[in-house]
């Protein structure tokens, strides 16, 4: 859509003057009346109907060859004719629509043996309730008697003048609507969805990229929902003429200013590529403010000019960052270009059907661009929901990492606390006893002295094994510090953390280091406490308790050192 301009241009270069087809009713059911259609432009000041009847008559005129018209942006009007034949012998309705939503003005004459039978005045320049009927184009119906039918039609716009004039039986016109409005439905509903979950991760984990991809992808739907007319079929408030091409083209700096922003944010551009970085940052500053200027001066063609500069800016920066993601060797890079490229290749199928140059137009190439941009955003979101699953994976890991004894791999101080608290507190509310148990290895200077530290990193290895080793599935085992180590047993009474302690200790005393290749026997003196009856010191376990527990254990594991080692001492 961005290329509009110059492929209209283009196509008038390939517009014979020759004479169109007659439309022949019934036969004719349903389908585009562009390559029926004469015109010529209004360049020499405002006609009126009998003037461009003689205009009609004189020639030359310009016959359609393809089902748009498309003229350019901000061209003079034109005056466009076919003739419908009803071989019938009584009327048939057919609904007549020029589906490009931004058109400002429109008048119909239906002509009759010379005669005008109607007018129909209307455009996006009229209120929603003052047009031709309900609907988000121009459109009218009309039951054309037998015989011949002249169309005359006088179009006027600043924006782009693409004209695909569809003329459907009315059942075919309301079977039309409603395949369009699942087509719709579905293609906005994908990517509604995927906005609003990412908006919704991002308030989360207050991740940038999941906000604006969320922005990127409503702001795409909220402009496709206006330059499809459907928008409009809401917001259709009098504030002038040109009130829907202002709003089309400020509505495509949202999610433009978004998806470029999300890219350079998902890909990190600014490491590796930080002259495209900034043209990035420039592009969706200055572009805006530029189209700003122009909105403040009353100059449409400009902004419009920007803002189709701007969509072009958009589809190429984003495969450009993705060919340098590629090259940095940035994960996911491929999926990003096969998501851009597709997205700008139904833009320029888009463009081009509209346009009426090598693509035909019709329902399924009109939708190209939201087809495009679905594709897109579901690519998309897989390398976010990918993302998402590698910073999952990467947190639990450097939550492992930090509650982790990096030696011994059991756990550190603060991982003891962090599963040992919400026991506690189950501890409390049941009133349960439990027990704590702490393990120092005798005379483990020595071993260090002796053989170095590399073996004494060994050897405490091979405790913590048989620590563990020893230990129920409920308890929680944890490095203390140094050559020391403790046990928290819930549910255990004093009694019954004293025959675990001894577990411990002859799992540690038949401990071999053979496979060190050192004559090594070993020991370990412990040092309990523990309550009875869900009450230490004759008190009930409170939040604290567990503080005492230990420290009434470390004196009793104090009281085994001095009584000789390798022993388990209860603290009184």
């Amino acid at each position: 859509m961005a290329l509009l301009c110059f492929l209209m241009g283009c196509c008038l270069l390939v517009s014979p003057l020759t004479r169109a087809d007659t439309i022949n009713i019934p036969a004719f059911a349903q389908g585009s009346v562009g390559t029926h259609t004469q015109y010529f432009r209004e360049r020499d000041g405002v006609l009126v109907l009998s003037e461009a009847q003689q205009r009609f008559a004189a020639g030359p005129l310009t016959t359609g060859s393809s089902n748009s018209i498309s003229l350019g942006i901000s061209v003079d009007p034109v005056w466009m004719t076919f003739t419908v034949s009803n071989t019938a012998q009584f009327a048939k309705a057919y609904r007549l629509s020029v589906e490009t939503p931004w058109i400002d003005y429109i008048d119909t004459w239906l002509i009759q043996d010379g005669i005008v039978k109607k007018r129909i005045t209307g455009g996006d320049a009229y209120a929603f309730d003052k047009r031709p009927m309900a609907y988000r184009y121009y459109a009218f119906e009309y039951a054309y008697p037998p015989g011949l039918t002249q169309v005359i039609m006088r179009v006027e716009t600043k924006g782009p003048m693409a004209l695909p004039v569809q003329f459907n039986s009315v059942n075919h016109a309301i079977a039309r609507d409603i395949n369009s409005g699942y087509q719709y439905g579905a293609l906005y509903g994908i990517m509604v969805a995927l906005a609003l979950y990412n908006l919704v991760l991002y308030f989360f984990v207050r991740r940038r990229e999941y906000g604006l991809y969320g922005l990127y992808l409503l702001g795409f739907v909220i402009n496709s929902l206006s330059y499809t007319g459907q928008l409009h079929t809401i917001i259709t408030y009098d504030f002038g003429a040109y009130f829907q091409d202002w709003l089309d083209i400020f509505l495509m700096i949202t999610y433009s200013v978004a998806g470029l922003h999300f890219a350079r944010t998902l890909l990190q551009t600014k490491d590796y590529a930080p002259v495209l970085d900034k043209i990035v940052l420039r592009t969706t500053l200055y572009i805006p403010l530029g189209m700003l200027a122009g909105f403040a001066f009353n100059h449409l063609f400009f902004s419009m000019v920007l803002a189709f500069l701007l969509n072009t800016c958009f589809v190429v920066l984003f495969i450009a960052m993705g060919v340098k993601a590629l090259q940095a060797k940035k994960p996911f890079a491929l999926i990003f270009i096969l998501s851009s490229v597709t997205a700008a290749i139904c833009i320029t199928v888009s463009t081009l059907a509209v346009a009426g140059i090598l693509v035909p137009y019709n329902d399924y190439t009109f939708k190209a661009i939201e087809v495009g941009m679905t594709f897109e955003a579901i690519l998309l979101a897989s390398i976010l929901g990918s993302q998402f699953r590698v910073a999952q994976v990467d947190k639990i890991m450097a939550q492992k990492y930090a509650c982790t004894d990096p030696l011994t791999q059991l756990n550190n101080r603060r991982g003891f606390q962090e599963l040992t608290s919400p026991i506690v507190e189950r501890i409390i509310n049941t009133k349960a006893d439990v027990a704590v148990v702490l393990i120092d290895i005798d005379l483990f200077k020595n071993i260090n002295d002796v053989y170095g530290h590399q073996v004494g990193d060994e050897v405490l290895k091979k405790v913590a094994a048989a620590i563990k080793l020893a230990c129920r599935k409920q308890d929680v085992c944890a490095r203390w510090g140094g050559e020391e180590f403790i046990v928290f047993l819930p549910n255990s009474s004093q009694s019954i953390a004293v025959e675990q302690a001894e577990k411990v200790r002859r799992a540690i005393e038949v401990t071999h280091f053979s496979d060190l290749n050192i004559a090594l026997s070993l020991t370990a003196s412990l040092g309990v406490a523990g309550t009875h009856k869900a009450k230490f010191q004759q008190q009930a376990i409170q939040a604290n308790s567990i503080e005492a527990l230990i420290n009434h254990a470390d004196k009793a594991l104090y009281d085994a050192k001095q009584s000789g080692k390798n022993r388990v001492i209860v603290a009184s």
